[in-house]
């Protein structure tokens, strides 16, 4: 028997809406739960996938039926793997103990009947779900079960009535051992951050979005790259921000979802009501109370946040240059200023792509007077006066703080 959805479901985001009337009747569509939908076997047939040199995966489905007339709904999907070919116990990258999980849900979503699974994504969660520690550990062949899950979501992205494929697929993929994995990173977006408010854009990486950065003194997972990344800086009172996942992507702020990729006030331990305040209803963006410097950490293991006072008062800079042998130490070479809707700005970045292996510092003003390096790379907390970075030839990314001097340059 059909299951009905009430028309207060009209509001579902990325679902076209239909017109609701007082006097309805029988020619208006119904939104129905569908059973099932089809997911096709891939085209790889039973070949072996190689994790390590392939891009990804692709699979397609057929589009469930939401509405009794068959008017277009776009779902959203998510797809779920399994190294033991069953889905009775999902996989929690957050839990201690994860006995007798045998399926792993993916961070990617899709709002079409086709979807290019990451490569490293995958191998990442077989590596997880089953405890590689070595090399050693891996095997030549891993099979991989998929299935996708459809689901059609409100506006602030809770989802209704999820329903899986009628049937798996199985590949065989070629997975390999992940021996370490750069710290993963969230960003911070809102009417304080970067230099456009609340702009969330793939292409807003260092203008709309801005990267909570890692530090040398914690530790992060070798497999997932999980741990505590943070930010210092300059926030003005009655401003308002969060924190997304994945750049172009708000995500859910549903605060049970798994995976979360959206964050925001709930997420907050210990809220300071002098300092933050839950704004935006349903949004629960964080609020800034009181003018000053801010340091927010944010563990992305657990996905709790932290946010308190910065006392110090740093020094401001007018430009921010990155000499070294790639440029025969010139100050030439200036970063982009990140913050300029806070009125104060401390995060610099910059496109960065040696051809060749050397060493590079941070220089602020054109001088030696105020520059910061470290023996690390990519990421490290640089000191002023401190060793020359040591880079590996590539195309990165770069952020720095001036203000705890932490860095990273990210593989782009």
């Amino acid at each position: 028997m059909k299951k009905i959805f009430s028309y207060a479901m009209m509001l579902l985001g990325g679902t076209l809406a239909f017109t609701a009337c007082s006097d309805d009747n029988a020619s208006n569509p119904t939104l129905v739960q569908p059973t099932e939908f089809s997911l096709f076997q891939p085209s790889v047939g039973k070949a072996n996938v190689d994790l390590a040199a392939s891009q990804g995966i692709e699979l397609s489905w057929t589009l469930p039926t939401f509405t009794d007339f068959g008017a277009p709904v776009v779902p959203t999907y998510v797809v779920q793997l399994s190294p033991k070919g069953t889905f009775n116990k999902a996989f929690d990258p957050e839990a201690k103990d994860n006995t007798g999980a045998d399926y792993f849900t993916l961070e990617q979503t899709f709002n079409s009947c086709t979807a290019v699974l990451n490569s490293e994504a995958i191998d990442q969660a077989l590596q997880l779900m089953l405890g590689w520690s070595d090399y050693a550990d891996v095997p030549y062949v891993q099979p991989v079960t998929f299935r996708a899950i459809a689901s059609i979501r409100d506006a602030s992205f809770k989802d209704y009535y999820p329903i899986t494929s009628s049937n798996t697929v199985t590949v065989n993929t070629i997975p390999y051992y992940i021996a370490n994995v750069p710290p993963i990173v969230w960003y911070m977006v809102g009417n304080n951050i970067g230099s456009a408010s609340w702009s969330n854009g793939a292409d807003q990486v260092g203008k709309g979005l801005i990267p909570l950065l890692p530090s040398a003194d914690e530790e992060y997972d070798k497999a997932t790259g999980t741990g505590v990344i943070s930010y210092t800086g300059y926030m003005t009172a009655g401003t308002q921000f969060k924190f997304v996942f994945t750049p172009g992507e708000w995500g859910s702020g549903d605060t049970t979802a798994k995976p979360r990729l959206q964050l925001h006030y709930q997420d907050v331990e210990n809220p300071d009501a002098a300092l933050i305040s839950d704004e935006d209803g349903d949004n629960h963006n964080i609020g800034i109370k009181a003018d000053g410097y801010y340091t927010v950490r944010l563990n992305t293991k657990s996905q709790k946040v932290t946010i308190e006072a910065y006392s110090k008062s740093p020094k401001t800079f007018s430009t921010m240059s990155m000499p070294g042998g790639y440029n025969n130490w010139s100050m030439d070479d200036h970063m982009d200023a990140c913050e300029t809707l806070s009125g104060e700005n401390h995060i610099w970045v910059a496109q960065f792509n040696p051809a060749e292996d050397g060493e590079v510092k941070f220089a602020a003003n054109d001088d030696w007077a105020d520059n910061w390096g470290a023996e690390a790379f990519p990421y490290g907390t640089g000191t002023n006066g401190g060793p020359n970075i040591p880079y590996v030839a590539g195309s990165y990314t770069v952020f720095l703080n001036d203000i705890t001097g932490q860095f990273y340059f990210i593989a782009n």
